[in-house]
């Protein structure tokens, strides 16, 4: 940033320009008339340890006209600059920043960075962010930053390591055997001269920095995003600027975070009692200081917020100053003004609102903090819906699959449903459908992935299984009660005339009801991804109040039961049968269900770089 400025020396009415430049050390470097000799080992010592260090400089012009000053161009400004020093911005972490993206990673997922700070700042947050390894980490540097060697090079930190921009033993050799930092201008070069090595380089690179060269940002996000999109991984963005658009809209999932959120309820007690505790000298010096750090502010609004945070202990610590240096002559006369004040203040304020940027238009997913949290809620969210809906679809096609061969075969034998008994079965079916949408996910993500769609081969298979193993227990009762019924001489039923219960009737709705409900409890998917069938207590209490009825029907325990339900009582040698049945088709069909999961059920996973190491 430049800024043309002028001031007016005492005892001249002349006004004095001057030329006065902040930006990156490594930009404004050629910008110095004579930079100190130990310019490049002073910055870059302190982007080591984390800091964000801007360049000053400045240029005295004298006195001008407006004219003039008017007609200079940003070239003519930004050259021969005086060195005046060096700005150390702290910004520290978020507190669950770190514990965040250790979820994550432990979940399986991939975790990059893709920022605008120096590389050596970026490599040291994600080593403090454990998003890194012990690997010696490299940057992909420019030519002119290794002195009499040409070419672009991977350079290690302490610039003891030099590998060709494309060593000869391939990806492999950089993804096993180092941690990769690319810069803006590393990324451009390698876009527009081997794509095809890019892309099978960008999945191992872990930090992106120096993405915004002169304010393109959006563009070289947009870009990397877009490259890994066309790899075939899925990514989530996060971001919080303007220069995250592009990047939000290009990944499968973005995810806006507001910088300014409203206090919650906890954080507005907290300040409040903070507010309290403080004299009123004290808020006095921390607005003030909160605004002035306001006006000067410029960069990113994380470092706005930071600074800001940050500055307020310097301003309780000047306050407690000011008031040990200061005698207060008349204390209410200086409470009215405090008062005055922050009245003022607050009035010109106004009430904290939430105001949405341009990252949350882009992005389909807005967080109302700042802190990356959100993230994990939405995959938590996102897994747990997945996983109801595909244990849906499951039990939807083994209710169809038995409801067509009851419906269909077995109703040629005279086997129909009363009105009433279709009413106790669809409210039951509702009661289990609602209570299975209404479980919630777990507290913590998992590692195991759930499977993407149902055409695979355990979803497949299990349901086939299900459906034998249900088929042949329904056949063989069926065929018994053939046999009870023509030993007894019953007559086949009318399915023209009125409904009246039967021996057949009562069977089939008795195992239909029994099927579903072994449907459902089989089926319903539970841990890692969302709360078992133990912790949904609704889902649970209906699945056993459904099957303790069937049991207590096909006992014979509840005839008026029995009666209301429309069902004639079975002998003994077909109820003794029929719970025999039940036991066998419950138990075989969760051990089929369980082989098919173990054996088809878990997600195909591409070899990770720490798998990789291992196995090396």
């Amino acid at each position: 940033m430049s800024v043309i400025a002028s001031y007016i020396p005492v005892g001249s009415s002349d006004a004095q320009y001057f030329f006065a430049v902040k930006g990156s050390p490594e930009i404004l470097k050629p910008m110095f008339r004579e930079p100190p000799e130990n310019y490049d080992e002073i910055y870059k010592q302190m982007t080591l340890e984390g800091a964000r260090v801007l360049a000053l400089g400045y240029r005295l012009i004298g006195h001008r006209s407006h004219q003039e000053v008017r007609s200079y161009t940003r070239d003519f400004v930004e050259k021969e600059l005086d060195f005046a020093g060096f700005v150390i911005v702290s910004c520290p972490l978020k507190p669950d920043s770190k514990e965040v993206i250790r979820e994550i990673i432990d979940s399986d997922h991939r975790v990059t960075m893709i920022t605008g700070d120096n590389p050596l700042t970026a490599c040291h947050v994600a080593k403090e962010l454990e998003m890194i390894n012990d690997n010696a980490v490299v940057i992909l540097e420019e030519p002119t930053d290794i002195s009499g060697v040409g070419g672009w090079f991977w350079v290690s930190l302490d610039r003891s390591i030099h590998i060709p921009m494309i060593p000869m033993q391939g990806v492999q050799y950089l993804a096993l055997n180092f941690t990769l930092c690319m810069t803006g201008s590393g990324f451009a070069y390698f876009y527009n001269v081997n794509k095809a090595f890019l892309s099978e380089l960008l999945p191992y690179v872990a930090v992106f920095a120096r993405m915004a060269p002169k304010q393109k940002v959006s563009t070289c996000s947009a870009a990397t995003v877009a490259v890994v999109v066309k790899k075939g991984l899925v990514t989530l963005m996060c971001g919080d600027g303007t220069n995250d658009v592009g990047a939000l809209k290009h990944a499968d999932v973005g995810v806006a975070l507001l910088s300014h959120p409203a206090l919650t309820g906890e954080n507005r007690d907290n300040n409040s009692k903070k507010s309290n505790e403080s004299s009123p000298s004290t808020l006095l010096v921390s607005n003030a200081a909160r605004n002035s750090s306001t006006a000067a502010a410029d960069g990113s609004q994380q470092q706005h917020t930071h600074s800001r945070s940050s500055s307020s202990s310097h301003s309780h610590a000047a306050s407690r100053r000011f008031l040990n240096s200061k005698s207060l002559v008349n204390p209410t006369s200086t409470m009215s003004k405090v008062q005055q004040a922050l009245k003022k203040y607050e009035e010109e304020e106004g009430p904290a609102l939430v105001r949405l940027g341009d990252a949350s238009v882009a992005a389909p997913f807005t967080s109302k903090y700042s802190s990356i949290r959100s993230i994990c809620h939405i995959v938590r969210q996102g897994r747990c819906t997945l996983v109801t809906t595909l244990q849906m679809f499951k039990i939807l096609a083994l209710n169809a699959l038995l409801l067509a061969y009851c419906q269909s075969v077995l109703n040629l034998d005279g086997v129909k449903f009363s009105d009433r008994q279709a009413t106790v079965q669809g409210l039951l079916l509702a009661a289990c459908f609602f209570f299975i949408s209404r479980s919630n996910p777990l507290k913590t993500l998992a590692k195991q992935q759930p499977l993407p769609n149902i055409f695979n081969a355990y979803t497949l298979l299990s349901v086939s299984a299900q459906f034998i193993i249900h088929f042949f227990s329904l056949a063989y009762l069926v065929s018994l009660t053939h046999q009870i019924n023509f030993k007894n001489n019953v007559e086949k039923a009318n399915l023209e005339q009125k409904f009246q219960p039967n021996l057949l009737n009562s069977l089939v709705y008795l195992m239909s009801i029994m099927f579903q409900t072994c449907n459902f409890a089989i089926n319903y998917r539970g841990h890692p991804f969302m709360e078992s069938l133990v912790e949904n207590r609704a889902l649970l209490y209906t699945l056993l109040s459904a099957g303790a009825t069937v049991v207590i029907l096909t006992a014979g325990l509840a005839p008026d039961m029995a009666e209301q339900c429309e069902l004639v009582q079975l002998p003994p040698e077909l109820r003794n049968a029929v719970l025999v049945i039940i036991a066998v088709d419950v138990l075989a069909s969760y051990t089929a269900d369980k082989i098919c999961a173990f054996v088809f059920g878990q997600v195909k996973k591409s070899t990770t770089r720490q798998q990789q190491l291992e196995k090396k």
